[in-house]
């Protein structure tokens, strides 16, 4: 059966509006939100489910994950208040809250925040001596995490929490330790025989 022109323009129109509904419609997962440009310049969000855009003219420039992410653990040198350099074992949880500030504003997420962090922990950290800063962690991640979320609020970053997940000391510094906790117990040892001493007189 040859073909008439009218089939021909009816399969065209059809196979237009296949294309058409192809490229105005878009299923968004829930972990998703998708960046939309029009022209090259941003005009939405598509949050997730099923989601219309104009064909042909808006096109989606950016899938972005909306999943709280991990850094890398990195580690960071840091001398305390009582000059004894350590190091510090860190990481940072986080999400995107605004994903057209994420990918607008900033084109590497994780090197700005790991810069960022890096900064603040070797800031917070120094304030604290040794011993403080072995025993005040909960306190010092707190600070850390609200201190980030103020430098990452601009990329559309929350901050969910951030971790120092261990302090390195070196050899010399553990002996030095050592030597000082078995000076502190002879020193109450001495004290404590000082009074047996005297209650016995």
């Amino acid at each position: 059966m040859p073909l008439t022109l009218g089939t021909i323009v009816l399969v065209l129109v059809v196979a237009l509006a296949l294309i058409t509904v192809w490229k105005g419609v878009n299923v968004v997962p829930q972990s998703m939100v998708f960046v939309v440009e029009r022209f090259g310049r941003f005009t939405k969000i598509l949050s997730p489910g099923l989601n219309l855009i104009v064909p042909f003219l808006d096109k989606v420039a950016h899938q972005v994950s909306v999943l709280e992410r991990q850094l890398p653990e990195f580690t960071i040198s840091v001398i305390t208040r009582d000059n004894v350099e350590v190091q510090l074992e860190s990481t940072v949880f986080y999400r995107v809250i605004d994903a057209s500030r994420s990918v607008y504003r900033i084109q590497d997420i994780d090197g700005a925040l790991h810069t960022a962090a890096t900064s603040i922990v070797r800031s917070a950290a120094g304030k604290l001596e040794l011993d403080e800063l072995q025993s005040s962690r909960e306190s010092m991640n707190g600070e850390i995490a609200t201190n980030l979320q103020s430098a990452a609020e601009i990329w559309g970053v929350d901050i969910t929490r951030t971790e120092v997940t261990d302090v390195v000391i070196d050899d010399k510094t553990k002996e030095a330790q050592r030597q000082q906790l078995n000076a502190e117990r002879e020193r109450r040892a001495a004290i404590a025989r000082a009074e047996g001493d005297k209650r016995a007189v």
